[in-house]
């Protein structure tokens, strides 16, 4: 495959992943990250996360009247906490496993959900989906199901909001703990460069889910983009040597 032509898929790949994202609350870490690594590698985690900066800005500034402030304090620090252990150890561990391991917990509290169990709306819930989050986001690139697992019940403009501001802030610490752990640099850089067209058009475009979602099918596409993904990320991780 010609550089011009990974490119042009990679910004394909992106404006998927960005309508689904601004639109329901997931997506880019979800779809793009999979589709982005049967590209090439090169594309995850940090090139992806640090082109999603951009989107999560945007739609956390674009709903800034609906963010879910309770707990919101207990959410940042768990992330900030599983980013942190996540950047040290993710150059050590085994990265096809942790895909396995991760794509069976979320489909495993995707069954939970649909069964009518999920975690209380507490601090301490909240502190722990956090650290999990933040730190299956650094070593895998897939942390968004966690965050939008346990804000699912919230409507439509609400979700969306407060998962934004959570991305814009876990994504700038998470971009400086894989600096640190020589996972991102100036190349990486370059190459969520030229992912930032497809988040572009994506956000752009995302409107028009966004209303259909907000009829009542938001958590419908919570579930169902999480099963995907874990689907997706369980097949790569086998596919990988362990």
């Amino acid at each position: 495959m010609t550089p011009m032509l990974a490119t042009g898929l990679a910004i394909l790949v992106m404006v998927l992943g960005s309508v689904l994202q601004a639109a329901s609350g997931l997506g880019a870490g979800l779809i793009v990250v999979p589709l982005l690594s049967l590209i090439t590698l090169d594309w995850v985690p940090g090139p992806c996360v640090a082109a999603s900066l951009l989107l999560s800005g945007l739609m956390a500034y674009r709903g800034r009247g609906h963010w879910q402030h309770r707990h919101l304090g207990s959410m940042l620090l768990g992330l900030l906490a599983g980013i942190t252990l996540g950047g040290a150890l993710v150059a050590l561990l085994p990265l096809a496993t942790l895909g396995l391991l991760f794509g069976l917990l979320v489909l495993g509290a995707v069954g939970l959900s649909v069964a009518g169990l999920h975690l209380p709306f507490s601090a301490s819930a909240a502190g722990l989906a956090g650290i999990l989050a933040g730190f299956m986001g650094t070593t895998a690139g897939i942390g968004a199901p966690v965050l939008a697992l346990f804000y699912q019940r919230l409507e439509g403009a609400a979700l969306r909001a407060t998962l934004g501001l959570l991305y814009c802030v876990s994504s700038l610490v998470m971009l400086t703990a894989l600096h640190l752990a020589g996972r991102f640099g100036k190349s990486e850089a370059i190459l969520a460069l030229q992912l930032t067209p497809g988040v572009l058009a994506g956000y752009w475009l995302s409107p028009y889910l966004a209303r259909w979602l907000d009829r009542g099918h938001t958590r419908h596409a919570v579930l169902a983009l999480s099963i995907v993904s874990a689907l997706t990320l369980i097949g790569q991780s086998v596919a990988r040597p362990f």
